[in-house]
């Protein structure tokens, strides 16, 4: 069993440890950290741990194996830094940083400690991105030749200025949504030479891109496009052209289509599926030692480089390359 801690129990912090708390005998929550712990309390004592305000406190504890850095998006590379400091494996929900510079001291720290730095994000294992990624290995799709995804809601329309950090444009990029789909196409394509970007706020009174449009080139010479929007309905797709097919993901990763260019297509819907939780057994494993952690570090902090350039260019209108 992994004691952890974790930095954060705002609304995802609380379904992290809800996913496993009492239901994994992988890993579970022995301490928390946020920023207003008397609202946090409650939940914590629910859950079988205390939550306090001290963060140096929690990673000073010796019985404490390992912290899920989750909260605003701008503290995550601080917060993911001290606890690789004191000698904590460290999965710290996306995005791992905000600055590439930020991602690539994270990476120095843990490997000059040994420690796992995995990046948390769910939707890498469900279902539909597990079966995408086997069909990709066996050939089924060909060469690949283009990927394109949209991440689309309506949280955007919930907030308020100065209500909390996701109304901060220092911490919620432009493009900050489009990370959604960039990670599996990063996997799947390898790392992104140069981006292209087109930020606009038509609709909401928050200083904040609420659409990004973007255009990548991958270094194999693949092209992707991406659609990321904070105040439209829901819609979400991972679709990945070749050269023999095909294949899409939908929704929250339950639902997976296959179209050849030859013979009759396939459409999987999967069960409901706890990705957090498979997320964070995951991590355990990797501590572990079982086996890696399926991102690696590397990706991880390629992701950052391209989220950064991907705000660069909607923001000057130019395009970024990605070094």
């Amino acid at each position: 069993m992994l004691n952890t801690g974790i930095i954060g129990l705002g609304l995802w912090g609380r379904r992290l440890v809800e996913s496993v708390q009492g239901k994994s005998a992988r890993i579970r929550f022995v301490a928390g950290v946020t920023g207003t712990p008397t609202k946090a309390e409650a939940f914590a004592a629910t859950h079988g741990f205390k939550v306090s305000g001290d963060l140096a406190a929690m990673l000073a504890d010796p019985a404490l194996e390992a912290v899920v850095s989750t909260g605003p998006a701008g503290l995550h590379a601080a917060h993911s830094l001290a606890a690789l400091e004191a000698g904590k494996h460290v999965l710290a929900i996306k995005p791992m940083a905000v600055k590439r510079a930020d991602a690539e001291a994270l990476r120095a720290a843990a490997s000059k400690r040994g420690l796992v730095l995995a990046l948390g994000y769910n939707r890498r294992f469900t279902p539909g991105i597990a079966e995408l990624r086997k069909r990709i290995a066996a050939g089924e799709l060909g060469t690949l030749q283009h990927a394109e995804g949209d991440f689309c809601v309506d949280r955007y329309f919930k907030l308020k200025t100065g209500d909390n950090w996701k109304t901060d444009a220092d911490q919620v990029l432009a493009g900050a949504l489009a990370d959604h789909p960039l990670y599996a196409m990063i996997e799947f394509f390898g790392p992104v030479a140069e981006v292209v970007a087109h930020g606009s706020t038509l609709t909401l009174p928050i200083p904040i891109t609420e659409t990004t449009a973007a255009l990548l080139r991958f270094k194999s010479g693949a092209s992707g496009l991406i659609t990321a929007m904070g105040a439209t309905a829901t819609y979400e797709r991972t679709t990945v052209f070749g050269s023999k097919g095909w294949a899409e993901v939908r929704g929250d990763g339950l639902r997976f289509e296959l179209q050849p260019v030859s013979g009759t297509g396939t459409t999987i819907e999967f069960p409901a599926f706890d990705a957090e939780k498979a997320e964070l057994e995951t991590f355990a494993a990797a501590v572990k030692g079982e086996a890696p952690f399926p991102v690696p570090v590397d990706d991880a902090v390629h992701s950052v480089a391209v989220l950064e350039a991907m705000n660069r260019a909607a923001r000057t209108g130019q395009p970024v390359r990605v070094d």
